[in-house]
């Protein structure tokens, strides 16, 4: 069997064999995380995306409580307002009877209230929205664990000595 000095050390070609394909394997294993971190941050991103516009529905829906209060405190019978036409295109309008508002319910319908039904059906919402804005926030948080983890086993991978 032929012997091999390779610094301070000698190794028979069958070490050698060996330690190739132990290193060819380390290599393929830090490729197969480094795409599975590829593929973690694409399901974050999405994930991060889909919380940012729960966040704003529970905006838009405390926003519109508080105008509904408004309505109610200072016991408005009419009102003028903006209204948005879509692409951020407002015009004038008058409202005549504030007694009852339409609320997107989801899915593009739209149902009356009034007044004190529309701000029980926003707190109903807003709570529904706010457990699933903490649900997103423990997936996104359990992404980035996976991906710290999965980082730092790449870098152990590549502290090994290649022998």
């Amino acid at each position: 069997m032929k012997k091999v000095s390779i610094q301070d050390g000698s190794f028979s070609d069958k070490e050698l064999i060996e330690n190739e394909k132990l290193l060819r394997e380390r290599i393929e294993y830090i490729d197969y995380y480094e795409r599975f971190i590829q593929n973690l941050h694409i399901d974050l991103e999405r994930l991060m995306i889909e919380r940012e516009k729960i966040a704003e529905d529970i905006e838009n829906y405390s926003e519109l409580k508080s105008n509904i209060e408004l309505i109610k405190e200072n016991k408005l019978n009419s009102m003028k307002t903006m209204i948005n036409l879509g692409l951020e295109c407002y015009v004038q309008a008058k409202v005549e009877d504030t007694n009852s508002i339409f609320i997107d319910v989801g899915l593009g319908i739209h149902v009356k209230f009034n007044l004190n039904e529309g701000i029980q059906f926003i707190n109903q919402k807003e709570a529904y929205l706010n457990v699933k804005l903490d649900n997103y926030t423990k997936k996104i948080n359990q992404i980035k664990t996976k991906i710290d983890l999965m980082q730092k086993g790449i870098n152990d991978l590549n502290a090994l000595p290649n022998q």
